[in-house]
C-alpha cells in the first residue's frame, strides 16, 4: 500500500469513479473555486434534509479544492463548521471557497455554501497541512 497521495478519481466528494460519491465538479474561480451542489437522497438526515457531515464534507472538499489551484497538495489539518439553516435535499446550491493565509507548512481557507437566494446555510474555516506528492 502506498503512503504517497495520489488522485485517481474516486475520491468521495469529487470522485466521477465513485459510484457512492458526491460528484461534486470544482471549477476555478479569480478568488477561488465554486461547485454548484444538488445531492442525491442518499445524503439525507431527516426527511429531505441534507446530513450535517455531508454538509461538512463539501466545505472541506472546497477548501482543500482552492488550496489545490493555487499550487498547494493540502490535507485538512482543522475545520470548524458552522451550519446557519437546513439544506433541502431537493435544492440547488453554491459551494465556494478561497484561500485566506499562506504560512509555513500551512494554508487557511474559508468556503461557504449558498442557497439560491445568496443567503449563507453554513460555513467554515479550514486549516489545511501541505503534502509533498
Amino acid at each position: 500500500m502506498s503512503s504517497g497521495f495520489v488522485k485517481d478519481d474516486y475520491c468521495f466528494a469529487c470522485g466521477k469513479l465513485n459510484t457512492h460519491g458526491l460528484h461534486m465538479n470544482v471549477i476555478k474561480k479569480n478568488d477561488g473555486v465554486e461547485a454548484v451542489i444538488r445531492l442525491p437522497e442518499w445524503a439525507q438526515s431527516y426527511a429531505h434534509i441534507v446530513h450535517g457531515g455531508i454538509i461538512a464534507t463539501i466545505l472541506d472538499e472546497m477548501a482543500v479544492w482552492a488550496a489545490y489551484h493555487q499550487g498547494y497538495n493540502c490535507v485538512t489539518a482543522e475545520l470548524l463548521v458552522r451550519i446557519k439553516k437546513s439544506m433541502a435535499l431537493d435544492g440547488t446550491y453554491c459551494a465556494q471557497a478561497r484561500i485566506v493565509n499562506k504560512k509555513h507548512r500551512f494554508v487557511a481557507a474559508e468556503s461557504t455554501v449558498l442557497d439560491e437566494q445568496k443567503n449563507i446555510v453554513a460555513y467554515a474555516t479550514a486549516k489545511l497541512m501541505k503534502v509533498n506528492q
